[in-house]
């Protein structure tokens, strides 16, 4: 069981250490890919439309496996099992995404998605190497969420609608409050709001309680609207002004 125990076997992962900049490094190379390479992959549509769904069930078999390796090592196994973590959500939304290729979902995904960035950057798995599952499980999920981003922004040319700051609010407000209450009713720590991860993140300097709260929020709708500025958009539409309406009022019908 040394590959599924319970605890880290050996030295344990160093954040920023040789090993995390190599991760980081090799999630860039393949986002950096997949960008130069973008026009060559539109031309395949098999390629364009399994590629992402074949890496998608490779990161659905980890998850599977990770939450039965919660389940077997009393870890708990229920909170993982709720999806009120920004990863899980945007893990749950790959699936809609890759098949429906909606972009009412991708915009939500878009967001969500940098919980996963953050992941990546300030990892939080409990110290596993490459011996343990979970060291595979955790840089595999993460960086498929992050690389489909990347894919969709670059191969598929998403575009964000102009309202999609304003729906993502309408959707995650909710979400925050239930959270909130979730970590208060079953002693929790969903999406960080109650207390930063235990690795060492910038949010260590944000004080504790309500403080802390209100000033995570104020970080996240900061960054989110960052993204959201950063985002390629879908054109403004055009409207006539009153005088072109006019002009083609005044002309007459077509003769059949």
């Amino acid at each position: 069981m040394g590959f599924f125990s319970k605890e880290p076997i050996g030295p344990e992962f160093v954040q920023f250490g040789a090993l995390h900049l190599t991760i980081i490094g090799l999630l860039a190379v393949a986002i950096a890919l997949t960008v130069v390479f973008r026009k060559n992959l539109r031309k395949h549509p098999r390629v364009r439309r399994y590629l992402p769904i074949w890496i998608g069930s490779v990161a659905w078999a980890l998850e599977i496996v990770f939450h039965w390796w919660t389940y077997v090592n009393d870890l708990n196994f229920v909170a993982s099992l709720v999806p009120l973590e920004l990863c899980y959500i945007s893990l749950l939304l790959t699936v809609v995404l890759c098949i429906t290729r909606s972009r009412a979902v991708f915009e939500i995904f878009y967001f969500t998605s940098f919980g996963a960035v953050l992941s990546i950057f300030f990892a939080d798995q409990g110290g596993f190497m490459p011996n343990h599952f979970r060291f595979w499980h955790y840089f595999i999920i993460h960086g498929y969420i992050v690389w489909l981003d990347a894919w969709f922004l670059a191969v598929e040319r998403f575009k964000l609608r102009r309202s999609a700051f304003l729906r993502l609010l309408v959707v995650m407000i909710p979400l925050v409050v239930i959270a909130k209450f979730a970590n208060w009713k079953f002693s929790q720590n969903f999406m960080f709001l109650d207390r930063p991860p235990d690795t060492s993140t910038p949010l260590d300097y944000f004080g504790t309680g309500w403080g802390y709260f209100f000033k995570y929020a104020a970080l996240a709708l900061a960054v989110f609207f960052v993204m959201y500025l950063c985002a390629p958009k879908e054109p403004r539409k055009k409207t006539l002004d009153k005088d072109a309406l006019d002009v083609i009022e005044d002309c007459p019908p077509v003769a059949p």
